[in-house]
């Protein structure tokens, strides 16, 4: 059985410190991926620690993340599009993991872990966000992708691009993309990352953004960001 290949896309901004550690990462897999890194304009080193790493690195349009993301997967040569954030520590067998679980599978994410607290808190606000509240979404056939952790095929991004600026971009295309295919959430495919943004309740606001815009869904309105985040 021949396996598909694997791209990985990088959205980073002024990430100098955390970004070598993520592809470092991702050249050290036991089936290396296409890094492609998606700069937001970077004023700090972040590009310059990227061209040492990564297969392709290219400046975003400067219109948000959903836009970022769009550029990634196009300059994907791979049929599989995966992402993590620049602050993840890829484990070594992820695309291994990836290329074996995404069988007849639109997209398959998985859940997120801290590296880096020991903060019982925010331990737990992890497991809640980005394991159980995935896993149940799944279960229920309304699956909620997280894009710091994430695999797609690009024949589904292509019919169903990233439309949002603003970190509910991932509930969108969760959305619209499991009316084409099954989305699939699996605990084995797990990743390292950094609990800097769960310890400034950016989950919690980004938690409360999907869970209002499930209601506008199920009543047949458009999802919005409802101001909790800015689009730059």
């Amino acid at each position: 059985m021949v396996m598909p290949r694997i791209s990985v896309v990088v959205c980073a901004r002024n990430e100098e410190k955390p970004i070598a550690a993520c592809l470092d990462g991702l050249n050290r897999q036991t089936v290396r991926p296409e890094i492609i890194v998606v700069d937001g304009h970077s004023t700090d080193r972040t590009r310059e620690i990227a061209r040492k790493h990564a297969d392709k690195v290219i400046l975003d349009n400067g219109k948000g993340i959903g836009d970022a993301r769009n550029i990634g997967w196009k300059a994907a040569t791979h049929e599989i599009v995966a992402y993590c954030d620049a602050d993840a520590r890829p484990p070594r067998d992820w695309v291994k993991n990836i290329q074996k679980l995404m069988n007849g599978y639109a997209a398959i994410n998985g859940p997120l872990i801290s590296y880096d607290t020991s903060r019982l808190t925010t331990k737990a606000t992890m497991k809640i966000w980005t394991d159980i509240f995935l896993r149940i979404g799944s279960a229920i056939r309304y699956p909620i992708v997280c894009t710091a952790n994430v695999a797609f095929k690009k024949s589904m991004l292509m019919k169903h691009p990233f439309r949002f600026n603003a970190p509910t971009e991932d509930f969108d295309v969760g959305r619209r993309m499991r009316h084409a295919g099954r989305i699939k959430f699996f605990g084995e495919l797990r990743m390292p990352i950094s609990a800097r943004r769960f310890e400034n309740n950016f989950y919690r606001r980004t938690a409360v953004v999907y869970l209002r815009n499930y209601f506008r869904v199920k009543t047949g309105r458009e999802p919005k960001n409802f101001g909790y985040f800015d689009k730059s």
